[in-house]
């Protein structure tokens, strides 16, 4: 939404782990100087650990991306496994033929024999283990093990652990001095200072095609506070502050502008500066009929509304009464909230969206939008959208009807009910052979109202394949493009 606004070529904060957006702070050449240990024959047992959102992954992928051409690499991003689906997993990635009905003793030695092949033609294999701080100790075990396999020299498997703090706790159980002893090379990440802060998102900025900074210093330490410094929190808040400064017609953040962006992220009970509000008077709302065009004025404005994160979210509006009328008709609807004397949509299944996208936007979901032409104010007018575009000052309304089973935004990992319509939509049935395995490889039972990893690639797809912000959340936006393409 905001990229041309501020000349930039692709989104500069996205959460993903994209290892070109890695900022080489001096922790983080540190650490990836330690994971780069493990290109050496020396590798061994590698560790490394930081606090949630520090970029862990990021390096690993980074290391990932460095190894060399015929060298073999193994990434293990669910270590909740069984000892045997652990093994089976790691020869899926290296490529390594088991039979399926195999014992852990038979797929140990399936391993051991294609370690000594590749060692053979000089071949280095990696084996990078995240989210470790949740492997149970049974599961521990089995790496120690897995260090054992060598040659009289040589290490003929590099193992990368990679976790929260609390991995460092539990490898030092006494029951895992064995595997902490192994250790070869570790390292802690901490999180970014003030100066590190700034220079990370300058450095985000730069890389996503920006030639000047976008938020002015008391941003930055506003958002450093708040962040403590995690650059995924940096990246959540600065992505939802220049949203922030685009919708507020500003081409830099101000620390209101970041403070708003943070109560965004962080939730309402964040100390910070009230959210920025902009006021708006009554309204002259037109909706079409047919060819009739039936203008009335209504108090479709008169409470505060805030602008941000690309939505106008409206507070304050009095329900819409009970009235005797065909709720199969959205116009019925706009004209009965026209005659109660209120603006509530939300009624029998019809919700008002307001919204500040593009006109072409609005033009290609064909939906039932009234947009706003002139300044705001008493003095602005609301016209349907097929009557009316030019002027269009940026703000509009979408009597939109969602999916029956549609309440609330759903992110990965929840359940909810609109989840069964999405997998339909999508074509992403849920798949009975696939499973969920929690602590000490048992099978958990997953609902298919569950958003799991697979509908929530489905989602990212179709997202970046409408030309939306792949954030992976089934709002409504990504319900309106998913009703409009099938």
């Amino acid at each position: 939404m905001y990229l041309e606004y501020f000349g930039l070529d692709k989104l500069p904060f996205t959460i993903s782990p994209d290892p070109d957006f890695l900022y080489p702070s001096p922790g983080h050449q540190e650490a990836l100087a330690h994971l780069s240990y493990a290109l050496t024959d020396q590798g061994g047992l590698i560790c490394l650990t930081g606090e949630v959102g520090t970029g862990k992954t990021t390096l690993c992928r980074a290391l990932m991306a460095s190894i060399p051409e015929g060298d073999h690499v193994a990434y293990i991003f669910n270590p909740q496994l069984s000892p045997i689906e652990l093994m089976q997993s790691i020869c899926d990635d290296l490529g390594i033929a088991y039979e399926r009905s195999a014992s852990l003793k038979e797929v140990y030695a399936s391993i051991n024999e294609a370690l000594v092949n590749f060692y053979g033609k000089h071949q280095r294999v990696i084996c990078v283990i995240d989210e470790a701080q949740s492997m149970p100790v049974a599961l521990l075990e089995q790496v120690r093990l897995l260090t054992n396999l060598e040659t009289d020299r040589e290490k003929l498997l590099t193992l990368v652990l990679v976790g929260q703090p609390e991995l460092r706790d539990l490898l030092k159980r006494h029951d895992l001095r064995q595997l902490n002893q192994r250790i070869t090379a570790r390292y802690h990440l901490d999180l970014l200072s003030l100066t590190e802060t700034s220079e990370y998102v300058e450095h985000r900025l730069v890389c996503a095609g920006g030639n000047q900074m976008l938020f002015d210093p008391a941003a930055i330490e506003t958002i450093w506070r708040a962040s403590e410094g995690t650059p995924r929190l940096i990246n959540s808040i600065c992505d939802r502050a220049l949203l922030g400064a685009y919708a507020t017609g500003s081409h830099l953040v101000s620390s209101d502008i970041a403070s708003q962006a943070i109560i965004e992220v962080l939730g309402a009970d964040y100390d910070a500066v009230p959210p920025v509000h902009v006021g708006k008077g009554a309204a002259g709302i037109a909706v079409t009929s047919g060819k009739t065009i039936l203008k009335s004025a209504l108090a479709f404005c008169a409470a505060a509304v805030v602008v941000f994160a690309g939505v106008i979210a409206y507070q304050n509006i009095p329900a819409l009464k009970t009235v005797s009328l065909d709720r199969s008709d959205p116009y019925a609807v706009l004209e009965a909230s026209r005659t109660e004397g209120a603006a509530n949509c939300d009624s029998s299944g019809w919700r008002c969206i307001p919204v500040d996208w593009d006109i072409s936007e609005l033009r290609e979901l064909n939906l039932i939008t009234v947009v706003r032409v002139g300044s705001r104010g008493a003095e602005a007018e609301w016209y349907d959208l097929e009557e009316y575009e030019r002027g269009y000052a940026g703000e509009a309304v979408i009597l939109w009807q969602a999916p029956a089973d549609y309440t609330s935004a759903v992110k990965p990992g929840e359940t909810a009910s609109v989840i069964r319509w999405v997998r339909s939509r999508l074509g992403a049935g849920w798949d009975q052979e696939w499973t969920s395995i929690g602590p000490g490889g048992v099978q958990v039972e997953v609902n298919p109202e569950f958003y799991d990893p697979l509908l929530e690639r489905a989602v990212a797809e179709f997202q970046i394949a409408e030309g939306l912000k792949a954030d992976r959340i089934i709002g409504p936006k990504t319900l309106m493009y998913l009703q409009a393409r099938q």
